[in-house]
């Protein structure tokens, strides 16, 4: 089934999804929430894809946030509802979704859009981007966004990005731990890439393991978080990739990944 409101495409182990809706600077619409499901579920499942790349069209934004237009006329508590469920569907299938997600940040990050940001693994942004959750000033609360975003950021300084609704900068959102790196913006797309494909040359096996070992011990206590672990490392050593991992190593020769 084609995508209206994405560009999804795979490349050399790279799942790539582009949010493509630049003349609303790529705002989410619920038929664009429940593409962006279907496509994370789609390069999830597909066992070439080792790392997947998330980004919108253009350069003026990653994504705007929710697409308010469509709020208009829904006056129910239960429409309401509905409608805001779009971006918690998306974060969900997210979370789910196995191979790491990177996000490249040009321009605007702003609502949902900054949630989609911090819901990702990695989030590799230009200097000229702009971070923010500006829903006090339309009447409404960062209440979805809040989740992965407190899952990035202090809960001090991250409370204060949702009771002030102001914007920051790239680099403050850097120094807030909302963003892995920040580059100039002539040179985001080169850097992005050159991460892409050094972890596109890991084994796919053991990028879901760890994937998954994270998600799922993020939020045990310490000792619990331990004990899981002890059983993901004794289960990822059980695959063919780090028997032949550790092969190659000995032989002092390039792995040759099987996925398994």
């Amino acid at each position: 089934m084609a995508y209206r409101h994405l560009l999804v495409e795979r490349d050399g182990g790279i799942g790539r999804i582009v949010i493509n809706r630049p003349e609303v600077r790529n705002a989410l619409n619920q038929a664009a929430c429940a593409e962006l499901v279907r496509a994370f579920a789609e390069l999830s499942a597909d066992p070439e894809v080792r790392v997947i790349l998330l980004r919108g069209a253009g350069r003026e934004a990653f994504c705007a946030g929710a697409d308010l237009k469509e709020l208009t006329g829904r006056e129910g508590v239960l429409e309401r509802r509905g409608y805001f469920s779009g971006v918690a569907d998306v974060l969900r299938q997210m979370a789910r979704t196995e191979p790491p997600i990177v996000a490249m940040v040009h321009g605007y990050a702003l609502a949902g859009g900054c949630g989609l940001a911090a819901a990702c693994d990695l989030v590799y942004a230009a200097d000229d981007a702009v971070f923010g959750v500006p829903e006090l000033h339309v009447g409404l609360f960062p209440m979805v966004v809040m989740a992965p975003i407190l899952r990035s950021v202090g809960r001090k300084r991250g409370l204060e990005l949702f009771f002030r609704g102001h914007r920051i900068s790239g680099r403050e959102a850097l120094e807030l731990g909302l963003v892995t790196r920040v580059f100039p913006a002539d040179r985001l797309e080169d850097e992005t890439e050159a991460v892409l494909a050094g972890i596109a040359r890991f084994s796919p096996a053991l990028l879901r393991l760890g994937r998954q070992a994270f998600q799922r011990s993020d939020g045990l206590s310490y000792l619990q978080a331990l004990d899981y672990l002890q059983e993901m490392i004794a289960v990822a050593a059980m695959t063919e990739d780090a028997r032949e991992g550790t092969t190659a190593f000995v032989e002092r020769r390039q792995p040759h990944w099987r996925g398994r």
